[in-house]
């Protein structure tokens, strides 16, 4: 099922949910059963051949027990690994509640008032998102742990309250009050994610016996839960404005759309931009985004943001409802929060905070150090190839030199001056594919139709890449909502890929 098809069996299935809401939860319970009984049927037939050949055995039929033993060990060899799923565990540090207790006393609070699990353990990681991650021990048979992953920038952009809402909305989501059938499909259709992503592409009949019923099954399962879980964000949202009022939880949102776009945009932009300039970063990130959110978050920046946001509909494959439409459910104005004083991660890490500051700090330095100095080398390389060849006459540049010249400044962000001097380049008949392929780069940003004639022209030139530029052709017409022009680029990809 293509993404096209898989969007309109959505959309489908979402007029029938509105026509009838508790016929098509029956369904989605039975199609789920569905799943469940394959499995225990092929598990029981395995078991029962394994049963009879030992049967067999013992009553001297060696050679029918071992056919028959064989068959059962290869399905059950392929059964195994495919549904004894593992779902990764988060990185992340481990926190305790002697280290944070006033982080636990309001995870405790807020999961007794939203009825909901306990968690099993806490974890916090540099990510901007907070979410409680249900890992199955027996696979799609459950026995699930629960882990509460905590990001420190999302802490460091929230109010106390606002991540308070926040928490509320994911014990939602696992919640008594939310209903034990959504519960158990949320569950359900995250392990049949994995389940799906963990099968081999072997062609032996033992897996094709396990495998061509669950390729099928999956994203038709996938699709009529993904209903069910749109709908589940809404009753998620409702427990927890129960909880913590509607207009917190409106802020909480608003909040996240605005902090994590200017901690996305702004704040990683600016520090990754001093790469330009310094050998080393001048700041640290984690120890320094609060204050660049205090100082750095414009109102009238903030409120062009929100307006911006609130002019977006549902995405079809996303699961969660638009700002929009979240805010309007919840029946309250759609309006920046007030500046809190302290962030959450002041007021519930206190004198932990700037330990986990500095480890993950020094956990981004270990990871980026060398792109940062690379960074550094190309900006340098590139300004120096710059001053060079600006001092000759452009009619005097080759090709080769012109594309190099070009380039260099591309990457000095000086695009306006970078593009004509790459499609004059690209274009000379001893042009390079490299700066065939930049000016489709750039041209693709503006949504400019040559882009697709630079991208032909940089795979005539260099056939290795060829899988790079038929990859940027079909997203290019993908971002159009064009795809009977981008079909022909995936189908050339996939032959690409396999040959």
């Amino acid at each position: 099922m293509n993404k096209r098809e898989l969007q309109r069996l959505v959309a489908r299935l979402e007029r029938e949910s509105e026509a009838a809401p508790e016929a098509y939860r029956l369904k989605v319970v039975l199609l789920a059963a569905l799943g469940y009984a394959y499995v225990f049927l092929i598990t029981a037939l395995a078991l029962s051949g394994l049963l009879w050949a030992l049967w067999q055995l013992l009553d001297g039929d060696f050679f029918g027990a071992t056919k028959v033993g064989l068959l059962s060990g290869l399905i059950s060899l392929f059964l195994v690994p495919a549904l004894w799923v593992r779902i990764p565990q988060p990185q992340g540090r481990i926190l305790t509640a002697a280290d944070v207790p006033k982080l636990f006393a309001m995870i405790e609070k807020i999961r007794n008032k939203a009825q909901g699990p306990k968690i099993d353990q806490v974890m916090i990681n540099d990510v901007f998102n907070t979410s409680i991650l249900q890992i199955p021990r027996l696979g799609i048979l459950g026995w699930h742990r629960n882990v509460l992953v905590i990001g420190l920038p999302f802490l460091q952009a929230l109010s106390r309250k606002e991540f308070a809402a926040i928490l509320a909305h994911e014990f939602g989501h696992l919640s008594g009050r939310h209903g034990k059938l959504g519960t158990w499909i949320y569950r359900i259709r995250t392990v049949w994610m994995q389940v799906h992503d963990s099968f081999s592409e072997g062609d032996g009949f033992a897996q094709l016996l396990l495998t061509r019923f669950l390729r099928s099954y999956i994203p038709y399962f996938n699709a009529y839960s993904f209903v069910l879980a749109r709908q589940d964000e809404y009753e998620a949202d409702r427990l927890a404005a129960a909880i913590v009022g509607p207009r917190t939880l409106a802020d909480a949102l608003i909040a996240i759309t605005v902090r994590g776009r200017f901690i996305e945009d702004c704040f990683w932009r600016d520090l990754w931009s001093r790469a330009d300039r310094h050998i080393t970063p001048p700041f640290l990130p984690h120890s320094a985004m609060r204050t660049a959110l205090n100082l750095g978050l414009r109102e009238e920046q903030a409120e062009q943001w929100l307006s911006e946001e609130l002019k977006h509909d549902t995405f079809s494959d996303d699961t969660h409802p638009c700002l929009r439409e979240r805010i309007l459910a919840l029946d309250t104005a759609c309006e920046l929060p007030p500046d809190a004083t302290h962030s959450a991660a002041q007021a519930l890490l206190g004198d932990r905070l700037p330990e986990l500051q500095h480890a993950f700090d020094g956990l981004w330095l270990q990871h980026n150090e060398v792109r940062w100095r690379e960074r550094f080398q190309t900006v340098a390389t590139a300004q120096d190839t710059a001053r060079r060849l600006e001092k000759r006459e452009q009619q005097t540049l080759s090709p080769t030199e012109l594309g190099h010249y070009a380039l260099a400044l591309e990457t000095l962000g000086r695009t306006d001056e970078a593009l004509p001097l790459l499609r004059q380049a690209a274009d000379h008949p001893q042009g390079t594919a490299s700066a065939a392929l930049a000016a489709a780069r750039i041209l693709h940003t503006r949504d400019d139709e040559t882009t697709i004639r630079y991208l032909e022209l940089a795979m005539q030139r260099d056939r290795s890449l060829c899988e790079e530029a038929t990859t940027q052709a079909g997203a290019f017409y993908e971002a159009r909502g064009d795809s009977d022009k981008a079909n022909p680029y995936w189908k050339r990809l996939n032959e690409l890929q396999s040959a």
